[in-house]
């Protein structure tokens, strides 16, 4: 009887124990707050940063990361992380939970989403000065009048489609497509790589200052008026 005492004596002190060891430290601090910030977003995935939280306990911290309510990382000490793998034009919503192994922990939310796999632009005619060199008592300018695509790194092709334009009020080429890579244009399609885009050359206008006609035909040359849609499809790896 004295030792089936002993036992149950000794079965309560372990369970004590470790009903002790489990209990958050009452004197503990938890880890300051954090800020997270999105790097960049692609069709398959982001990259994010965040702050240190800083544990005035001096504890270690570590991270663990969730995403759309489903852990992803734990136990991490990087303060950057890639997600890779998820749908692209999609909403995701995160938290990043900072823990300093004592039970206390501090939280940031953040959300982002993914890039679509077709970008779609609308948009209007512009200018630009294709050459010019003095000439006689003048200036001979060359003018050009179209569209300009800014490149994407990520694009696998272009398509262009000219809903309307006009250059005096008279239509040009309306209705035309146009197509081109990064790596291949051609025709009235050339890349302009101070300015990382593709122009895409409808009109044009050759005339010199000294000119009678000169302010009617700049009038004309800034005063162009249209719309185009541009596709950009987006490659998937």
């Amino acid at each position: 009887m004295k030792n089936y005492l002993y036992l149950i004596l000794f079965t309560f002190s372990l369970i004590n124990c470790s009903s002790e060891d489990d209990t958050i430290d009452p004197d503990n601090i938890a880890p300051g707050p954090f800020s997270v910030t999105i790097l960049e977003t692609r069709i398959d995935g982001a990259s994010i940063e965040w702050t240190e939280a800083i544990d005035i306990d001096d504890d270690p911290v570590t991270y663990s990361i969730y995403l759309n309510d489903q852990l992803v990382s734990i136990g991490g000490t990087a303060l950057t992380y890639n997600f890779n793998g998820l749908d692209p034009e999609t909403l995701y919503d995160g938290t990043i939970v900072a823990d300093d192994g004592r039970g206390g922990i501090s939280e940031d939310d953040f959300s982002f989403v993914t890039e679509p796999e077709l970008i779609i632009l609308s948009l209007e005619p512009t200018f630009w000065i294709r050459d010019s060199y003095p000439e006689g008592e003048g200036t001979r300018f060359i003018y050009g009048n179209g569209f300009v695509v800014p490149k994407n790194e990520d694009a696998s092709s272009y398509q262009i489609e000219v809903i309307d334009y006009r250059f005096d009020d008279f239509p040009y080429d309306v209705g035309n497509v146009y197509t081109w890579t990064n790596e291949s244009q051609s025709g009235d399609v050339t890349f302009v790589p101070e300015e990382n885009s593709f122009r895409i050359l409808l009109t044009g206008v050759s005339v010199n200052t000294v000119n009678e006609n000169y302010d009617t035909l700049y009038n004309n040359v800034i005063g162009v008026t249209g719309e185009a849609e541009v596709l950009v499809n987006i490659a998937t790896e």
